[in-house]
């Protein structure tokens, strides 16, 4: 069951995530980082697969958290040093830095950020 999940996980990188991150003019590539909604999406994906193989990421939502601004600030790096995401080559590195932070944020949800650090209570 557990490669049967994994295979249709696989699918989904392949096929859907780059669905979400192509602009109107560009073709689909698998892994696009044209834009930001793919940025998020995939370290979405990322991480959901890493609190997968690390069971305390998955059990601690401020973990998960942690991870996901993290990751999205490497990704984000990563993309403005190799040239690769189009949407922040023109920008300097603290803009990089807080589109990479926002990313991460976005791919955990705000809301649950919110949540978890006790600033939205339980009624909204």
């Amino acid at each position: 069951m557990k490669k049967i999940v994994f295979l249709l996980g696989l699918l989904l990188f392949a096929v859907c995530i780059p669905a979400f991150g192509q602009d109107a003019g560009d073709e689909v590539s698998a892994g696009s980082l044209s834009t930001f909604v793919g940025c998020v999406a995939i370290v979405s994906f990322i991480v959901t697969q890493g609190a997968k193989f690390i069971p305390f990421i998955g059990k601690n939502t401020l973990t998960k958290i942690a991870c996901s601004v993290a990751v999205g600030i490497v990704l984000a790096a990563a993309g403005k040093l190799l040239n690769i995401a189009a949407f922040l080559i023109d920008m300097e590195w603290l803009q990089v830095i807080l589109q990479g932070a926002f990313a991460g944020l976005s791919a955990c949800g705000f809301y649950d950020v919110l949540k978890s650090l006790g600033l939205v209570g339980k009624d909204g």
